[in-house]
């Protein structure tokens, strides 16, 4: 009885550190995605002009240059529009860092109203998380646009 209780100890404990490994790297990105950051450039991976509606919201020319603010402990942040012209009110979202499939990341993302409400019927929208360090963030959508693959990168820089 004894031998068996300490075989299944080792195989809970087995267990239990295989499930910590895998959450391990998201746990780290969101102490590191913690805090304020500026979206200093949306760029496409095509040349031209194009008129893109990022995440049911605005233009790119609304998301550059606005300001992100991130709330691990709660997955909860906001991000507002600075630029003239754009609506410059507060937006609430909710995200998380699904753990992955393979060695690509994601950063999955869902607006909500200012009662912290899902405004999407509980949709929301997953882009590539590229890169995540100290100080820049890369978020890559990538799409069909005519046929053809294109890729919008978002680029942040922490405050």
């Amino acid at each position: 009885m004894k031998f068996s209780k300490i075989i299944l100890s080792v195989i809970i404990i087995a267990f239990s550190a295989i499930g910590c490994k895998s959450t391990q790297p998201i746990r780290q990105a969101e102490r590191t995605l913690k805090g304020n950051w500026t979206l200093t450039n949306v760029s496409y991976s095509r040349p031209g002009k194009f008129n893109v509606k990022l995440y049911n919201d605005a233009g790119s020319d609304c998301f550059e240059n606005s300001v992100w603010a991130f709330v691990p402990n709660n997955n909860t942040g906001t991000y507002q529009f600075t630029n003239s012209g754009c609506d410059q009110t507060l937006k609430n979202v909710k995200w998380t860092i699904p753990i992955p499939d393979g060695d690509s990341y994601s950063f999955l993302m869902k607006p909500l109203t200012v009662k912290k409400k899902s405004i999407e019927g509980n949709k929301g929208f997953r882009t590539g998380l590229n890169t995540l360090t100290e100080t820049t963030m890369v978020w890559t959508q990538k799409l069909q646009f005519e046929g053809q693959p294109f890729t919008i990168t978002m680029n942040f820089a922490k405050n």
